[in-house]
């Protein structure tokens, strides 16, 4: 299957939007995208924040064992949407949402990302991370949503790391 990303949104103020082309195999669990910003570039933050919207939030992808029931895939063709808060350390917040939908062999995702309170000589504005450490997200049925909450950590250049909490809600 395929998938095309558009992403817009704001960082400390700043306009930007994204559009991507991926690839993968929803039941194996693989997914690739290209993503290119097409405006308010180049971007003057850490693209890893963006990272988690096309990745983490890339949740058709996700390979499932056979006795845990799929949501998302058994979403489809209505499809899902899926809100996500972002808390960092340093009490930044990123609020982003996605709406997703399916268009004959290809999952589209609308994804309107805010960033703001990021300290203009932290790690994000300066550009210092490298990469997020591998995470896993725990996810839980309630009221007819799928809940989502984990910590991620960003590493950061000469060691050390940047601590963020998820919490995401998909429907």
């Amino acid at each position: 299957m395929t998938y095309k990303v558009y992403m817009s949104g704001t960082v400390n103020g700043h306009y930007f939007e994204v559009e991507g082309d991926g690839k993968g195999k929803p039941y194996e669990g693989e997914q690739t995208v290209r993503l290119t910003v097409t405006k308010g570039g180049p971007l003057p933050f850490a693209w890893d924040i963006l990272s988690p919207q096309s990745q983490y939030g890339s949740i058709p992808f996700t390979k499932y064992p056979e006795d845990i029931p799929d949501y998302v895939k058994q979403s489809f063709p209505e499809g899902y949407t899926w809100e996500r808060i972002m808390n960092f350390e340093d009490d930044a917040v990123c609020t982003v949402s996605n709406d997703s939908s399916i268009q004959g062999n290809c999952f589209i995702y609308h994804v309107k990302f805010s960033g703001v309170n990021f300290p203009p000589n932290g790690p994000v504005m300066q550009k210092k991370t490298q990469g997020w450490e591998p995470n896993t997200e725990r996810l839980f049925a309630r009221d007819g949503m799928l809940i989502g909450n984990n910590f991620m950590a960003l590493k950061l250049e000469g060691g050390g790391h940047y601590l963020c909490e998820f919490k995401s809600t998909y429907k």
